[in-house]
C-alpha cells in the first residue's frame, strides 16, 4: 500500500476502508478511478510477507478464485504477485454475512424470506467448487454474504484445499487441522484427505443455525466441542423449533451424520431434494421463490 497526499493507494487502486483486518490478511474496499467502480482487495499481511508458505497459499487462493466462474462464489478478476506485498482484487458485494443476524438480531434480522433462496444459491455455489475439484473446508455463516434480496456470496478460500487423488491421496499424509470448530466435520477433525462430504456436513451444521438460531453443538472448551462432532449425535433441528418442517429438519440431520458415505452423495442431491422442501411450515411453495 501506498500513500499520496491524503489517499492510500494499492496499485491502480484507491483504498477507501478497511473491511475486515485478519492474522494473514487484510480486505478493503477500493474504487479504480478510471471506471469509478468499487472493488474489494485482498493484501497479504506485511508481517507474512516474508514467509514463502504464506505466500504460496496466498497465491493459490488468489488462483482458485480466478478459476472458479460461478453466480453465487465470490469472484476474483486479477492477482498481483507483489514482491512486496501480493494482492487480488476481486468484486465488491455490499452484503453482510449471515453471522450477523445470529448474534444482532436487532440490528441484522434474519431475511427468512429469502433463506430458501439463500441456502439454495449457496448450496449451488458449493457445488460448483467441488466440481471443479475444490473443497471450502471453511462453510459457516460469517462466510457466506446475503443481500436484502437474498443473492449470495459463499467467500474466503484462505483454507480451501484441491480433492486428492491416486497417489497424492495414499501418501500425502494428514492435512492441518484448520477450520472452524463449531461446523467442523468429523473427518476434518481426524485431520483426513479432504473430501467434499466434509463441506456437505459444514453446511449442515450451517443450515441448522440459520433455521433454528443456534449450531448444532455446543461446549465449554474446543476439545469439548470437536469431541460432540465425532461421538454425540445432535438434536433433530425439529425439536430445536417447532417452526422448523420435518422434512427439512431430516435433510440437515442427513448432512450432519457421523459417516460421510451416510449424507447426500452430494450437494447437487441435496439441492434436488431441497427444491421441495419447505424450511418453515408456514412458508410458500419454495417454487415460488426461484434465483
Amino acid at each position: 500500500m501506498t500513500k499520496t497526499g491524503a489517499e492510500e493507494r494499492i496499485g491502480a487502486y484507491r483504498v477507501v476502508r478497511v473491511i475486515h483486518s485478519g492474522v494473514t490478511s487484510v480486505v478493503m474496499e477500493v474504487v479504480d478511478d478510471s471506471t469509478h467502480r468499487r472493488l474489494a482487495v485482498k493484501q497479504l499481511a506485511g508481517d507474512r510477507c516474508d514467509d514463502a508458505s504464506e505466500r504460496r497459499k496466498f497465491a493459490f487462493e488468489a488462483r482458485l478464485g480466478l478459476e472458479l466462474r460461478h453466480p453465487s462464489l465470490i469472484r476474483v478478476h486479477e492477482y498481483v504477485a507483489d514482491r512486496e506485498q501480493p494482492y487480488f482484487v476481486m468484486e465488491y458485494f455490499p452484503a453482510p454475512n449471515l453471522k450477523l443476524p445470529l448474534v444482532r438480531p436487532n440490528v441484522y434480522p434474519m431475511p427468512t424470506e429469502h433463506l430458501h433462496k439463500i441456502i439454495r444459491q449457496a448450496a449451488a455455489g458449493l457445488a460448483f467448487m467441488h466440481d471443479k475439484g475444490g473443497v471450502h473446508r471453511d462453510v459457516k455463516p460469517e462466510n457466506i454474504l446475503a443481500n436484502r434480496t437474498g443473492d449470495v456470496r459463499v467467500i474466503d478460500y484462505t483454507i480451501t484445499m484441491k480433492v486428492r487423488s491416486g497417489l497424492s491421496r495414499l501418501f500425502a499424509g494428514k492435512v492441518p487441522r484448520q477450520g472452524t470448530g463449531t461446523y467442523m466435520a468429523p473427518e476434518q477433525i481426524r485431520c483426513e484427505s479432504p473430501a467434499p462430504a466434509a463441506d456437505v456436513y459444514s453446511f449442515g451444521a450451517t443450515c441448522y443455525e440459520l433455521a433454528c438460531g443456534r449450531p448444532p453443538f455446543r461446549a465449554d472448551s474446543q476439545q469439548e466441542l470437536l469431541s460432540k462432532h465425532v461421538r454425540e449425535k445432535p438434536i433433530p433441528l425439529k425439536s430445536r423449533d417447532e417452526r422448523v418442517t420435518p422434512e427439512f429438519s431430516d435433510a440437515v440431520m442427513r448432512m450432519l451424520r457421523k459417516d460421510p458415505a451416510e449424507r447426500f452423495a452430494s450437494l447437487h442431491e441435496f439441492l434436488t431434494a431441497f427444491r421441495k422442501i419447505r424450511i418453515y411450515r408456514n412458508d410458500p411453495d419454495p417454487d415460488a421463490d426461484k434465483g
